[in-house]
């Protein structure tokens, strides 16, 4: 196993690059892709990089791997502690699960008030504030985003090509609906990104609060922050109180965010578009880690709705790029980087974007996928001048 990136010497900046001073491009390697790549075909070059993830002849699909949680009996998936191994065994994030967010709150509760006594605070658990009613468990599609994120350098920059928003060589990562804070974790205890936001429901922030503090000794102070936050029009609110560290966010992760078919009264894939939306600027990449066991029908709907328009998402589906121990047929891994090249038009209800916000960030102007092909290892992201308070 490769070990984590070294990159503990960064140094990043945590404040909202466009709260004084909107950019104006991307004034130092981003303008070189620009103008390297005029005339750049952004989706021609998409085509490419999928070519060359998609594999004829893949040993990794030769059946379940003894890691996988789905196979796993109740108790391991459900009940016991999850460890994930990183660095070789060196680092090892502990991770406490439930077989609902209910059974976690009341867990929470007891440890609180004492064994065998009653907790009066009754948790109201259903579709609409725990989307599976297994938030607080660890799938598939967190283990193989973890260890990709850790076991290559995708979210590790030169320092000649900094991030758009923190303005260095680590990014400002948020994670969307957390649960058990596992992707965000291994990541934190890596090292590998300036500032980690751990978003979920309200109702899923104790339990993330738990595992957060059992791994404490292997995070930096002030590194991770705990955020609620919910999906869509009515998380506006939310959106607007995320700090210390603002959107946009250089790289977004998210796993196992996908169950539900769409309706209306299960509008979950819509909403996640629409929260991606109102999350990313230009030079933000999404890298989202989707067990197909849930519902894979809807996966491939969503990820169809995020492609569609000029203010969608370039999708590219990973695989040879996925080490191998780590790549399974039945989770999909997904990188997403937005069509638009200035400033985000905000999102509709239904996920769609709509008018425009000339207060955002502007640059990038070749685009996130044009950008990353000038990128030695073609994986980084979009170029970016440095940022300053």
């Amino acid at each position: 196993m490769e070990p984590c990136p070294d990159a503990t010497t960064d140094t990043h900046n945590t404040t909202d690059p466009r709260g004084t001073e909107p950019a104006t491009g991307c004034d130092t390697e981003c303008g070189k892709s620009s103008a390297a790549l005029e005339g750049f075909d952004a989706q021609r070059l998409l085509t490419e990089e999928q070519a060359a993830e998609d594999l004829q002849d893949d040993d990794g699909d030769a059946g379940p791997k003894d890691w996988q949680r789905f196979y796993m009996g109740y108790h391991q998936r459900f009940v016991e502690d999850c460890v994930l191994e990183l660095q070789g065994g060196l680092l090892r994030v502990s991770l406490a699960q439930a077989p609902s967010a209910k059974v976690a709150a009341k867990r929470t509760a007891e440890g609180r008030n004492g064994k065998g006594q009653q907790h009066h605070h009754k948790q109201q658990l259903d579709k609409a504030s725990d989307p599976a009613l297994t938030g607080t468990t660890v799938w598939d599609g967190a283990v193989v985003l973890s260890h990709y994120l850790t076991e290559t350098t995708v979210l590790v920059r030169p320092a000649d090509r900094p991030y758009a928003y923190s303005g260095g060589r680590l990014p400002n990562v948020l994670e969307l609906g957390a649960g058990t804070g596992a992707v965000s974790l291994a990541v934190a205890v890596c090292r590998i990104a300036a500032s980690i936001t751990i978003t979920d429901l309200p109702d899923l922030l104790p339990h993330l609060r738990l595992n957060v503090a059992r791994n404490s000794g292997l995070l930096r102070p002030g590194q991770v922050h705990l955020q609620p936050l919910r999906w869509g029009p009515e998380g506006e609110q939310d959106v607007q109180s995320l700090g210390p560290v603002r959107p946009p966010y250089d790289v977004i992760v998210g796993s196992d965010l996908i169950y539900y078919s769409y309706t209306p009264e299960t509008p979950h894939s819509r909403l996640l578009l629409w929260t991606l939306r109102r999350l990313c600027g230009p030079c933000s990449v999404v890298y989202l880690s989707l067990s197909l066991h849930h519902n894979p029908e809807e996966v491939e709907r969503f990820l169809s709705w995020a492609a569609e328009g000029d203010d969608g998402f370039h999708v590219l589906r990973l695989r040879a790029s996925i080490p191998v121990q780590w790549r399974v047929p039945d989770v999909l891994v997904a990188r997403l980087t937005p069509k638009w090249t200035t400033a985000a038009p905000p999102p509709s209800a239904n996920g769609c974007a709509v008018g425009s916000n000339d207060d955002d960030v502007e640059g990038c102007e070749a685009g996130p996928v044009a950008a990353m092909a000038a990128t030695p290892d073609g994986a980084g992201h979009c170029c970016s001048r440095e940022v300053t308070a």
